[in-house]
């Protein structure tokens, strides 16, 4: 990505974040890049575009947290609780406080299932790679690293919806945590 193309996806993102996906316009990202409509219109040519790029980018910043994070980790409750903080945690006040904000986050456009599928993938991936050490366990409980990653970002991602507040956050996720560590045969 060049620094054009990260100027205006920053700007986009706090344009989204200030008036949410439904209000937000091509005019309104330009003026915050510092750049002309007709500059932006050559890279992106319409908002469901930007919104798709700018969720690519979000999960690409989340997934390259989580591995570094996952670098000095000593135990998979460690990585569960780095994954559970980047990708989860960090966006429940953000989802709470700007108009439309889960928009961004679980895409609502024309054109951004495509996109938020490969973001979410991205995430899944990293956690079925997790799980992989945990095969045998998990084909005798009748599951696989495949299907727990799905349940498990599933289930993580949706509790920043639901949860009332911070600390009921951190209950559901401590529980699914301890959950999934059962099923690993950690528990």
């Amino acid at each position: 990505m060049n620094d054009r193309q990260q100027q205006i996806l920053d700007a986009a993102i706090a344009v989204f974040s200030r008036y949410g996906l439904r209000k937000a316009t091509m005019g309104d990202i330009a003026e915050q890049a510092g750049i002309s409509r007709q500059t932006l219109y050559a890279r992106y040519s319409n908002k469901d575009e930007i919104i798709a790029a700018a969720m690519e980018l979000i999960a690409g910043q989340v997934c390259h947290e989580v591995k570094e994070g996952w670098g000095p980790a000593q135990s998979i409750g460690e990585r569960l609780d780095i994954f559970l903080d980047a990708a989860v945690v960090r966006f429940f006040d953000q989802v709470r406080q700007m108009p439309d904000a889960s928009d961004l986050l679980i895409g609502n456009g024309d054109g951004v299932t495509g996109p938020q599928v490969a973001a979410e993938q991205g995430k899944i991936d990293l956690l079925t790679g997790l799980f992989d050490p945990y095969g045998k366990e998990l084909a005798e409980k009748g599951s696989s690293p495949e299907e727990l990653a799905e349940f498990f970002y599933a289930s993580a991602s949706n509790f920043k919806f639901t949860a009332h507040d911070l600390p009921q956050l951190r209950r559901l996720l401590a529980t699914l945590k301890r959950t999934t560590m059962v099923m690993l045969g950690e528990g």
